[in-house]
This record gives structure tokens, C-alpha cells and sequence, in this order.
């Protein structure tokens, strides 16, 4: 993939393609699509976010609306957060709560951060990670054809031995992701089917 210009990238990741998922994924991944996040929070767009990996950092936030010349508080005023500490907690929050946290909230916007992440845990078999994973990305397909934009975003880390077929899951979502921004080795990469025009 070819490097490009990060705050376009990450622009352009807050708006995937109509039944699409976009993806950030690698090392400052969730600091950079917290910071992307405030543009459109400022602007008076409302996003529900689900936090699987402990990610969400508001000081982010708050710190890039300043930067803009807006006002951090009023930008974190607009943003839900839900949390997920294992996969069976992702499952539920995307399957039974995030359309209807979006349709409360009039949201658009669907952040999910560190799905992959829930899924390391050694205790719970790999075939039962492999139906919730795809329960996830059932509910998050329907969520996204339904017209809110859904960004994933992970670190990406290289798992240890012992998690190593977990790894699967991550690929899977670079795999489906559209648009994607990934930063393998340090150095980022993007991916999109469509662009929109420059002005848009």
C-alpha cells in the first residue's frame, strides 16, 4: 500500500462505502482515529463508540477539538462510550445495543475499538471465539448496511505463540476493511476501493 497523507487517511476512514467497514489498525491507531474523531464531533455529529481494548482516551479528544479551535468539552459531549472487556461482552454490546444506541443518539457514527483484542483470551475455546467472532461481524455488517459508518480500530500487535491462530481474526478484519489504514512496521499504508473527490 502506498503511504500517504495520515489526517486525509484518517478522514476518509470516517467515511466508508455504504455496507462497508473501514479499518485503522497498528501502532497509534486509536490515538489517531481519537484525533480524527473531532472534526466531525465539532461539527455537531453524534458517535457511539464501543471500547473493547481500553483504548478511549477522552484527553485525546478534547486536545484535538482545541487544535481546531473548538471546544474539547462540547466535542465529548456528543460521543457514547459502552465498554467490552471479553469477547462475550463485544458480542452482546454490537449484537443487542449499538443499533439502538445509534438510533437513540441520532449517531451515524459507530466506533468499535480493540475487537480483535477481546478475542485473546486463552480461556475461552477456539471454536466458541470463531462463532462469537463471526456473531460480531454479522451484527456489525447489518449495522453498516443499514447506512451508519462503522470504523474498526485495533493495534494489531503480532501475538505470542499460544495466540497465534487467534491472529486469524485481526487478518480477517485488514482483509474487510474498506477503506483501510494500516501501519505495519511503523510505517503507514492505505487501501480504498473509491475515493471522493478532493473538495468532499
Amino acid at each position: 500500500m502506498p503511504a500517504v497523507d495520515l489526517d486525509r487517511a484518517s478522514s476518509l476512514c470516517l467515511s466508508p462505502p455504504r455496507g462497508k467497514m473501514a479499518g485503522i489498525f497498528g501502532e497509534g491507531a486509536c490515538a489517531l482515529a481519537l484525533r480524527a474523531l473531532a472534526r466531525p464531533l465539532l461539527h455537531g455529529e453524534a458517535v457511539v463508540a464501543v471500547d473493547g481494548g481500553n483504548r478511549f482516551d477522552p484527553y485525546a479528544i478534547s486536545k484535538a477539538a482545541r487544535a481546531l479551535g473548538g471546544d474539547g468539552r462540547e466535542a465529548l459531549s456528543r460521543i457514547r462510550v459502552s465498554r467490552a472487556f471479553t469477547c462475550h461482552q463485544m458480542e452482546a454490546l454490537l449484537a443487542h445495543r449499538l443499533a439502538p444506541a445509534l438510533a437513540r443518539f441520532d449517531a451515524r457514527l459507530a466506533l468499535v475499538l480493540g475487537l480483535p483484542e477481546t478475542f485473546a483470551d486463552a480461556d475461552v475455546p477456539y471454536a466458541e471465539a470463531c462463532r462469537i467472532f463471526r456473531g460480531c461481524l454479522s451484527a456489525l455488517g447489518r449495522i453498516a448496511s443499514g447506512g451508519a459508518r462503522v470504523v474498526l480500530v485495533g493495534r494489531g500487535e503480532r501475538p505470542s505463540d499460544e495466540e497465534n491462530r487467534r491472529a486469524g481474526f485481526f487478518r480477517h478484519l485488514v482483509r474487510i476493511a474498506d477503506p483501510l489504514l494500516l501501519f505495519a512496521g511503523g510505517i503507514p499504508g492505505f487501501r480504498a476501493s473509491r475515493l471522493p473527490e478532493r473538495g468532499r
